[in-house]
């Protein structure tokens, strides 16, 4: 059965599927830990067609690091645990990015199975990620039991609603002052002001060509003790924070 997977994110161990654990990285040899698909149907990509596939949607954009993968372990099954699969990512379920093609060990039907590191996808940006099978251990059917990926910068978390998230940091501040505007919407322009407590402004400058990670240095200007107000706009939208000087 071909599936559309939601999966919660635990930031202590990463994004996992099934009966997942976090020490020790085993898995059981339940048959029923994890995804199996004995009839292919359309892929969201429709570059694969009709194959067998799984889809996670991740509930919002995260940063993707490292992964770790746990075919199926099941011992009388071992032969439908996938060989040869592609991944893929997508912001938004429609357009889809290739990481790769990769190969998967064969599970070993232990209670000590622990999988093994699977690719990396370098803090890509990622709502959904997609997992195609193109060959297996001769099974009829095709299966794993799990996957874990980690996120990167949980300050790089993308605010979905709007498309971009913004970090001010430190705050309060005493010299050093650092504007992060992480977002999905490269090549569109950042504009922030910084105001005093009367209104005033002190500073008003912009980014004309966003990427993904901005860091923009906020300490250009001598500022006295107080408080100060930042005011972003992108993407037609605008976020405002209090800052205090010390």
């Amino acid at each position: 059965m071909n599936r559309i997977q939601y999966i919660a994110l635990l930031f202590f161990c990463g994004i996992t599927l099934g009966y997942g654990q976090c020490y020790p990285d085993r898995h059981s040899t339940n048959w029923f830990d994890g995804w199996v698909s004995c009839e292919p149907s359309l892929n969201p990509n429709p570059a694969y067609g009709e194959s067998h596939w799984i889809m996670y949607d991740l509930g919002r954009l995260y940063a993707l690091t490292e992964s770790k993968i746990w075919n199926a372990n099941e011992p009388a099954n071992l032969d439908h645990g996938i060989q040869e699969f592609s991944i893929d990512y997508s912001i938004d379920g429609e357009i889809w990015e290739n990481l790769g093609q990769f190969t998967l060990e064969q599970g070993n039907g232990l209670s000590t199975y622990e999988g093994t590191d699977g690719p990396d996808f370098g803090e890509v940006f990622a709502k959904y990620v997609l997992i195609t099978p193109t060959s297996n251990y001769g099974g009829d059917c095709y299966a794993f039991s799990e996957l874990k990926i980690n996120i990167g910068d949980e300050s790089a978390i993308i605010d979905e609603e709007d498309g971009f998230s913004v970090l001010v940091y430190p705050n309060p501040f005493i010299s050093d002052l650092n504007l992060k505007v992480v977002t999905s919407f490269e090549g569109e322009s950042i504009a922030y002001q910084l105001y005093d407590i009367l209104g005033r402004q002190i500073l008003s400058e912009s980014v004309e060509q966003a990427t993904l990670i901005n860091n923009i240095d906020l300490s250009k200007s001598e500022l006295s003790s107080g408080l100060y107000i930042l005011n972003v706009q992108h993407n037609g939208k605008d976020k405002t924070f209090k800052l205090i000087k010390r």
